[in-house]
Formats: C-alpha cells, structure tokens, sequence
C-alpha cells in the first residue's frame, strides 16, 4: 500500500530500531511481542508529517489513502510549514496581479473585501472555505449593501483565478439580499451655477473648466474627464470622445459639446502632443510642472471651497456636478431622457437621480385635490333624505 509510518525510536531492550505494524503501533522485530507508542512520521508522496502518537499518524495515513482511491488526494492539503493554499496567501498574490491590471480606484475596492476576508480566515486552507463559511463571513460583514456586493464581487473573481491558476474548486455562493443605493445629497442649479461661477474667479482656468463640465456631460465621470487628452477633445467634429479604456462600463462614449463650451475650446491655443492631458497645470505650482494632468483632490477641493464660501454643507464634487444635474433636469425631461444623457444601461443605479421626496412628494399627493375639484355632475349635488340603506352581514 502507498505511504509508510517511520520512527527513531529504538526498543529499550535490545536497542532495534522500532518497526509500523499497522493499524497496532510500533514494535520491535526480536521483541515482537510488545507495542510501543511514540513519536514518528508519515511518509507519503515525498512529503514528511510528524505526530506525537501512533494513532494520529495512523489516522492521517488512511485518510491519505482514501483520498487516493476516491481521486480527490492533493498534496498540497499536506504542506504544513508552504501552506500553498492559505487563503492570505492567494489573495495577497490575486491583489499583486490585479494592482498591474486595474485602475487604482477599482483596485482599492477589490482590496476592501479581500483584506476583510483575510483577517477572518488568515491561513486557512482556502479549499476547506466553503458555503457555510461563506454565509457566515456575509452575514457579519460591516458596511452597507453595496459594500457587501463589492466584497462578493470580488471574492467572485479571486475564486475564478484561483480556480484558473491553482486548480481550485469552485464554491456555492451565498445570497446577500436586494442592493439598496444610497442617495446622495444634491443642490438645486441656481445654487449650482451659482457655485460654478464662484469657481471662475477664484480658480485655475482649467479647473473651473473640468467642473463646468462635469456638470455639463454628465455621461461622464471625473475620472474619464480628467483622463482626456488633447486628440480626445476634436475641436473640428466639436465631441468628447472617451475610449473603453478610459470608460469604467468598458464602452467608448462619444460626447457632442454645446455650441458655448465648442467656443470656448477653438479659441484654447493648439499643441503638437496629442497625448497631453487636456485638462493640465499650465503654470507650475509647487513641485508640480506646467503640461501634468489636475489630480482628483485638485478638484474636490476647488468644489469644497467654493461651497464654503456659499454656506453649502454636505455635498461634494461629483453629487454636486453630475447627481444635482440629473435631479434639476426632472423639470423639463423625461426619466428615459435623463437615462440617456447620463448613458446608464440599467435602472438600478439611475434610480438614485430620480428620487421622489420633500415638495415632489407634497406636490403629487396634492394632485388628488386637484383631480377631486373637476365636476362630473355628482360633486354639487347633495343627496336625497331617506331610509339609510344598511348592510347586515350577519346573513
């Protein structure tokens, strides 16, 4: 039979060395009368396990074999001091491949729940990580739905690579329950304009630019407008164009720009490098050269002041660009207008920007006042005295 039980120890008699009489224990071969108990070791498929006892060395011996026979023996579950398939371990590693291949916002999300995960298994083997495991890592997770959708999300993909790379089995995953999308505090387009405007007297041309139009094209998101380009912004066509690069749905999209801003940007002075970044320092501030690209918290706090010095509290730069846009334009537009102007492929997530409360609400439950007032004959006429007419439901 494949694998062995060994030991050092030696027969306190005559001094042999100790022998495996499976499943009894030890003996020695000119005492072979008694059995002794004590420290040995396994040996199977060239991989050494030691154990106090007999037995437990025995135990993990027929496992072994069983395994073998039913085709499911990896050595790797055997790997004491490699632990090859500690969770930490892969997901440290599934973090390291997907730092070269993501962009650093997706990646930090990936990261959350994966870092969550590793402090509640640690090294465990990630093939004993099973649906009970899982329920229960879900079920005390902290955060809001959609932090527990990321976290899900990304255990998905670790568990597809792991199972690519490293022969991994696939899981039973649990389910979390309906996502629910928080809403996020908006300002009307007075006090937008009003904000954007302070933004122009008292910021970089190109910041107050950036911001004007993220108000504007609210298809697009700060991230993508910032990585445009100066090929990216035709002045001859007058359009955005945002790669599926650069996109975070992976879709291209193409932008027509109004006739003010088309304007605004013939009258900006050309440049050879059609790779430069459109929107860019053009003086140098601090250690930062003139040509590098407006960072993310460049425009964060350009937004952050200018709302300070209005009083406004609560709102940041992307729900006071794209959100309180897409909430203003219920005034004029359809919801399935709106969709198309902030290019959403699912209702999910465009519901947030056509919320109903406060005045809408009031407005739409006062609209059976108005729907009661109209007369249909009935409404001015007061009913004739007579015998009530009562129901008796007792028969």
């Amino acid at each position: 039979m494949k694998g062995s039980i060994q030991t050092n120890l030696r027969c306190p008699v005559c001094g042999l060395r100790l022998k495996s009489l499976e499943p009894r224990g030890l003996y020695c071969p000119a005492h072979p009368e008694k059995i002794h108990e004590g420290r040995c070791r396994v040996m199977f498929d060239n991989v050494c396990t030691r154990f106090f006892t007999y037995r437990e060395a025995y135990k993990v011996l027929t496992r072994k074999r069983s395994e073998v026979d039913a085709g499911t023996y990896d050595t790797r579950d055997y790997l004491i001091k490699a632990k090859p398939l500690a969770f930490n371990r892969l997901a440290s590693e599934w973090l390291d491949f997907k730092a070269r291949e993501v962009k650093r916002s997706s990646w930090r999300s990936l990261a959350a729940g994966l870092t969550k995960a590793m402090t509640a298994w640690g090294e465990t083997n990630i093939k004993n990580i099973q649906h009970a495991q899982l329920q229960d890592f879900f079920r005390g997770y902290p955060g809001a739905s959609k932090s527990k959708a990321n976290a899900l999300y990304a255990l998905k993909q670790f568990w597809a690579w792991a199972n690519d790379r490293y022969d991994v089995p696939p899981v039973r995953w649990p389910k979390i329950g309906r996502v629910e999308m928080a809403f996020r505090d908006t300002v009307d387009l007075k006090t937008q304009e009003a904000i954007i405007n302070d933004i122009k007297e008292h910021e970089p041309f190109r910041v107050w630019l950036c911001i004007k139009w993220l108000a504007t094209y609210i298809a697009i998101r700060p991230g993508e407008m910032r990585s445009l380009t100066e090929g990216q912004v035709d002045r001859a066509r007058g359009i955005l164009i945002i790669t599926d690069q650069q996109a975070k749905e992976k879709r291209a999209k193409i932008i027509p720009l109004i006739e003010e801003d088309l304007e605004i940007v013939r009258a900006l002075p050309l440049t050879f490098r059609q790779d430069m970044p459109f929107f860019r320092h053009e003086s140098q501030v601090s250690n930062i050269q003139p040509g590098r690209g407006l960072g993310g918290t460049l425009l964060y706090y350009a937004w952050d002041r200018a709302c300070r010095r209005f009083g406004v509290k609560g709102v940041s730069l992307y729900p006071g660009t794209k959100h309180s846009t897409a909430m203003g334009y219920r005034e004029i537009y359809t919801p399935e207008q709106i969709m198309s102007l902030t290019l959403h492929s699912t209702g999910a997530a465009f519901r947030r920007y056509f919320q109903t409360g406060g005045e809408d609400l009031r407005r739409l439950l006062e609209g059976r006042k108005t729907l009661a007032a109209s007369d249909n004959g009935l409404t001015m006429k007061k009913a004739a005295p007579g015998k009530s007419h009562v129901i008796d439901f007792k028969r």
